[in-house]
């Protein structure tokens, strides 16, 4: 079978250069005036979804152009029937590529703007910092796959039908045989939506307590204090309560101190107020949330209860502002002529006469 049903005269081949040159010419000038144009317009004004489409587009646009020019100048050959389907088709197929390239360009940029614009707003997280990029895996996924349908179908691929319709079945038994790893995706998923906590953030889960370092769409990496990484399924979250130390505003201080037996009644009591004073006047102490009381007759000591809730969700902070109030209240003590209690027994001998 022959390629060619005529001859081709040397007009043609010049013919066909001059077309690939004119489309390398109209490239050129497209990406020289207008794109350049265009990011102008982006810089000046403040576009940035027009700045973005530019970026996403101008190599794909480049490419489009040498792919046209070159077919083109083959169309104006005389091929045969055949050959000149297969080259409209490829040529198809070319710009199925192109358009894929574009896509995956403006998901990639638009994911990034988005996702640093949606998290944050007020220093307020909004969005899970993690949902934008796997949503974006996601889609690039899909787009990758229509551009392979696609593309089969333009080479009239029979068996398309039949190898998804096998997927299809073979996708419906391993989804039956891989239940759990089901659970952890929208397990995941759930988590992404829901916002119950962030990587950064410092949670508790079935008694593994640590910084979620990592969310994925099966597990999330914690990283506990002794720094072990653990790897926890979605599903976990989905069905276990989870404690978000992160998300708190306020901390509360709670402990008890004692006095010893031999503190007067009057003394304990201007201790306590004291005590409630200067709780009361701290600046990182909430209103109307100390609790100072005589609380107990202890077996050692006067026991007295301290309570208050601290205006900070930082640990480290929390720990100075503790320090602190308990270097406070051993300056009170100290103040009063109290002394700490420790654990003590006296031991009475009976003499006998």
């Amino acid at each position: 079978m022959s390629i060619f049903i005529g001859e081709i005269y040397l007009e043609i081949i010049i013919y066909a250069l001059l077309i690939v040159f004119a489309f390398l010419i109209l490239k050129n000038f497209v990406v020289r005036y207008i794109i350049k144009f265009l990011k102008k317009i982006s810089e000046r004004y403040k576009f940035k979804g027009l700045a973005l489409m530019v970026d996403s587009l101008e190599r794909p646009l480049r490419n489009m152009f040498l792919y046209t020019g070159i077919y083109f100048a083959l169309s104006i050959f005389p091929l045969n029937s055949q050959i000149s389907l297969f080259i409209y088709r490829v040529f198809r197929t070319f710009i199925i590529i192109t358009i894929t390239q574009c896509l995956l360009n403006l998901v990639t940029a638009y994911s990034v703007v988005l996702g640093d614009n949606l998290t944050f707003k007020e220093e307020k997280p909004l969005i899970s910092k993690t949902l934008f990029p796997l949503l974006s895996k996601i889609l690039k996924v899909l787009i990758i796959v229509l551009a392979i349908v696609a593309i089969a179908s333009e080479f009239d691929f029979k068996q398309l039908a039949s190898i998804l319709a096998g997927v299809g079945i073979g996708g419906a038994a391993i989804a039956l045989a891989s239940q759990d790893l089901i659970k952890n995706f929208f397990g995941g998923f759930i988590v992404l939506t829901d916002r119950s906590f962030d990587v950064g953030d410092y949670i508790n889960i079935d008694s593994t307590e640590g910084t979620v370092e990592e969310l994925g769409l099966r597990s999330t990496k914690i990283r506990t204090l002794g720094q072990e990484l653990v790897v926890v399924p979605n599903s976990k979250f989905t069905s276990g309560a989870v404690m978000n130390y992160t998300k708190r505003s306020q901390r509360r201080v709670s402990f008890r101190v004692g006095a010893t037996y031999d503190t007067s009644a009057q003394k304990l009591k201007t201790l306590i107020e004291k005590i409630k004073t200067m709780l009361d006047s701290h600046p990182m102490v909430k209103e109307d949330s100390v609790i100072v009381k005589f609380d107990n007759f202890g077996s050692s000591s006067l026991d007295i209860w301290v309570q208050c809730m601290v205006n900070t969700g930082n640990y480290g902070e929390f720990l100075s502002i503790k320090d602190e109030i308990n270097f406070n209240i051993m300056n009170l003590f100290e103040e009063e002529g109290v002394s700490f209690a420790f654990p003590s027994m006296s031991v009475y001998m009976e003499k006998n006469i």
